[in-house]
């Protein structure tokens, strides 16, 4: 644990973490310099590792973080294969009832993980979307974006759905359903152009995309009354279903990559009553994985099994 009153530098640990494990930091990298701004400042960290192999990993942060695993440069996505790590930040707290983008970045890291080109495809489609909205709200014709606009997004799109299908897979619970939306019978570039034509006129009016992989979202649903987990859960009740979500993500890495994950988790217990606490402990000691939380004082106060840092 990362113990530590607010603003002692307890999420700054987490970030460096985030960095060694490839996953880079969590604001633009030029807010981590700041020194008399300084472009000839840098910043370096750096982590041994041992689990199912022993490492170094080290970072150079300037205008960009620069990777170095055993003192050879590694670039961001091999790091992340071969350290995973599964990142809950405060601004994930709503992962349940926030909105479509929080949970679409869930899927989007365990798709990054899985699939080595999606970080890259990711980026080119929001670029393309860029365009497209340009253009559109130009009142230009946005007809030669069209196909890279649905060969990328039907790409991420199919790999979503299947990350999603994995998850299900490892959920014996029938206390809650996984769906992504919308349900798609064809693929995933094919509903594109479908819902392009259908479209035409009210986006050239609009002025903007109305269909895309910036509009899935995964739903969960509760069996019992066929209801919302986000209006049927109470506030621990939908920490605790983060947490089991956070939990399959990590068996299914565990599975796919034959590695065990890390946790990093930023203030998870913050809301959780006493009992809630509890359970989320027994939750995590039982996954036998290595788990960095940070809490503003001891959450788990008659337990001796987690290690800790005060800040």
């Amino acid at each position: 644990m990362i113990l530590g009153s607010n603003g002692s530098g307890k999420t700054n640990l987490l970030e460096s973490l985030s960095i060694l494990s490839g996953w880079g930091a969590f604001s633009k990298t030029s807010n981590l310099i700041s020194w008399d701004n300084n472009e000839n400042f840098r910043a370096f960290v750096g982590a041994e590792v041992s689990g199912e192999e022993n490492f170094n990993v080290s970072a150079t942060i300037s205008s960009k973080i620069s990777l170095r695993l055993n003192d050879k440069m590694i670039s961001f996505t091999d790091l992340r294969l071969i350290l995973p790590s599964i990142i809950f930040l405060t601004s994930n707290a709503n992962l349940i009832d926030g909105s479509p983008s929080v949970r679409r970045l869930f899927i989007d890291r365990l798709c990054a993980l899985f699939f080595p080109p999606y970080a890259k495809m990711l980026s080119d489609f929001k670029y393309i979307t860029k365009t497209r909205t340009i253009l559109l709200r130009q009142n230009r014709s946005a007809d030669r974006t069209t196909i890279p606009y649905c060969k990328l997004g039907g790409w991420i799109m199919d790999r979503r759905r299947e990350v999603v299908e994995m998850l299900k897979s490892l959920m014996p619970q029938k206390k809650f359903t996984l769906d992504f939306q919308p349900s798609i019978k064809i693929s995933s570039e094919e509903y594109l152009l479908d819902e392009i034509q259908r479209n035409y006129k009210r986006e050239l009016q609009i002025q903007r995309p109305l269909c895309g992989a910036n509009f899935d979202d995964l739903v969960i649903t509760l069996s019992e009354n066929n209801k919302p987990a986000s209006i049927s859960l109470s506030r621990g009740q939908k920490r605790r279903l983060i947490l089991y979500l956070i939990i399959t993500s990590g068996k299914l890495i565990a599975m796919k990559l034959k590695r065990e994950p890390i946790l990093l988790l930023d203030d998870f217990t913050a809301e959780l009553d006493k009992e809630n606490r509890e359970l989320t402990y027994k939750e995590l000691v039982k996954t036998k994985w290595q788990v960095f939380l940070t809490a503003p004082e001891k959450p788990f106060a008659t337990r001796k099994n987690f290690g800790g840092i005060k800040f």
